[in-house]
């Protein structure tokens, strides 16, 4: 890691030829500039007066804090969120459906509606965590999300699990922007991608013990409440408890985080910096908005995730009914399920290890998620084509983990939108559209699982295979966009250097501010694209 000093007076550095050169002070470069700008990160402050000539080893220890820090709470969240998303297909297998009488289409519009909640509160939560403390906002969030699966237990009707639903879908939706968010002020472009593998992993691990446990509650006699609300009891109690830990634990930027002391806080911005990204900036700038909502890298990214999220609607809301309908009885089909969340969590950790710990994979995340979209592409292909039986349950139950793997595709465009998309408004924009996608897309699919298909839903399996080659067509397109900005950008910074003759020292301070000015991927020629 090259070293950068920042002190008070004039510093010395060796150039690149063995000469001595006398550069000005960082923070003297950022007083001067903070006068004559207001564009600076509001994290730069954290620079001032602090010399960082950091080694290897102690930016590997900010790394593990940081990660031992966040990553716990952030990782727990997500799996809540991810077993409540699941848990209206459990609470189906243990009888909600007839409970509150649901017929039709209404239980495909149970599982719909919580996105047009999500989508309602989505902007106003991007905006305000622009302006408040991101962990705090999330943590409040969280607990009244808790608070609404309470809720949850005392449904009776349809338009009540309507309406309880959309606010969960309220409440919900500023959780994983906010998490983006703050791993991207934390960590490099290097380092994000495992890092959202890690806080995603609970969405394939928690749930296989609340399966198990809801395997428990089905065996359980002459409970007080029935079974499915026992469901809803115990997850709003938990996700109460962890937006409590969010709200104290989890840090807005490096530049405030409680557990870094003075120069830990000025190498965390630093080594930021240096990725280009940004940290934090409230100011609004029509600009970078405009700019987001032209960019058609932006827009590939977006329909990614409208398309991958066609798998997840197989393997999250419909799971324990398309299970069932393969012709395992109702316990055990919960049982079934667990095998898919731990697939989805390995090859999560797989993914996203090889895009932060070796190079060749590191620009090569969209190619091995066109290899996940294949998959699941193999999988519906083989539940499409056959009818179940007594003799084939097992193999149709084996294309329906094949398509499991799809899960790994959220986690990863997320990573992608994270570190490919700089400037505080657009990467905010670009989060939007990505989300809005989500949304949509989360609504749209359900309604092609049509009530009167049920159980194999051949309507709702037919989208899902057209959606995921299109995806593998929209994941290639994209990466070839941006690959082929980076080499421009390679020959054109080339030049650039050989004619001005900058000495090292003066690139790496011009490097640091250029990601201190909360400049877009566009306007920044340092920056490259991680596809």
């Amino acid at each position: 890691m090259p070293s950068l000093a920042v002190t008070h007076s004039t510093d010395t550095k060796l150039s690149t030829d063995g000469q001595v050169d006398h550069i000005p002070s960082l923070v003297h470069i950022i007083e001067e500039k903070a006068l004559e700008e207001d564009g600076l990160d509001e994290a730069a402050t954290a620079l001032k007066g602090q010399s960082l000539e950091y080694t290897p080893e102690e930016e590997r220890a900010i790394v593990r804090k940081c990660d031992w820090w966040m990553m716990p709470i952030m990782g727990l969240c997500c799996g809540l969120q991810f077993v409540d998303k699941a848990a209206i297909s459990s609470a189906a297998t243990f009888g909600m459906t007839t409970d509150l009488k649901l017929h039709g289409q209404q239980y495909s519009w149970g599982v719909a509606v919580f996105y047009f909640g999500y989508l309602a509160s989505l902007y106003p939560s991007l905006l305000l965590m622009s302006k408040f403390h991101t962990g705090k906002f999330v943590g409040v969030a969280c607990f009244l999300w808790g608070a609404v699966i309470l809720g949850m237990v005392g449904v009776k009707t349809y338009p009540q699990l309507i309406a309880t639903r959309v606010l969960l879908g309220i409440f919900e939706a500023p959780l994983a922007p906010g998490f983006i968010q703050v791993t991207a002020r934390f960590y490099s472009q290097r380092e994000q991608p495992f890092r959202y593998g890690i806080w995603t992993l609970a969405n394939g691990w928690l749930p296989i013990p609340a399966l198990v446990m809801y395997y428990g509650i089905g065996h359980t006699k002459n409970p007080p409440i029935a079974p499915w609300r026992i469901i809803f009891l115990v997850l709003g109690l938990l996700t109460i408890v962890a937006g409590v830990g969010v709200y104290f634990i989890v840090p807005d930027t490096p530049a405030t985080a409680p557990f870094l002391n003075d120069r830990q806080k000025a190498i965390a911005v630093e080594r930021i910096a240096r990725t280009q990204i940004g940290m934090k900036n409230s100011k609004f700038k029509k600009a970078q908005l405009i700019e987001a909502l032209t960019d058609i890298r932006a827009w590939l990214v977006v329909a990614t995730l409208f398309l991958s999220q066609s798998g997840g609607a197989v393997t999250t809301n419909f799971l324990g009914i398309v299970i069932k309908g393969f012709g395992y009885e109702q316990l055990r089909s919960l049982l079934l399920q667990t095998p898919a969340f731990a697939i989805q969590g390995v090859v999560c950790l797989i993914v996203t290890g090889l895009a932060t710990f070796t190079t060749t994979f590191r620009n090569l995340k969209q190619p091995m998620l066109s290899v996940a979209a294949l998959c699941v592409v193999t999988g519906s292909a083989i539940i499409y084509s056959h009818k179940p039986t007594a003799n084939n349950r097992h193999l149709l139950l084996g294309a329906l983990y094949l398509m499991a793997i799809n899960n790994c595709s959220y986690t990863t465009i997320m990573s992608v939108v994270g570190v490919n998309f700089a400037g505080q408004t657009k990467k905010s924009a670009v989060s939007a559209m990505t989300f809005v996608a989500y949304c949509v897309s989360n609504i749209v699919v359900p309604q092609a699982f049509r009530g009167n298909e049920a159980p194999t839903y051949h309507s709702g399996i037919l989208t899902v295979l057209c959606f995921q080659v299109a995806l593998i067509i929209c994941y290639w397109t994209s990466w070839t966009l941006m690959t082929m900005e980076n080499r421009r950008r390679d020959k054109l910074q080339a030049k650039l250097d050989a004619e001005s003759g900058a000495s090292t020292v003066d690139k790496t301070q011009e490097e640091v501010l250029q990601g201190l000015r909360d400049l877009t991927d566009r306007e920044n020629l340092g920056f490259r694209y991680s596809p």
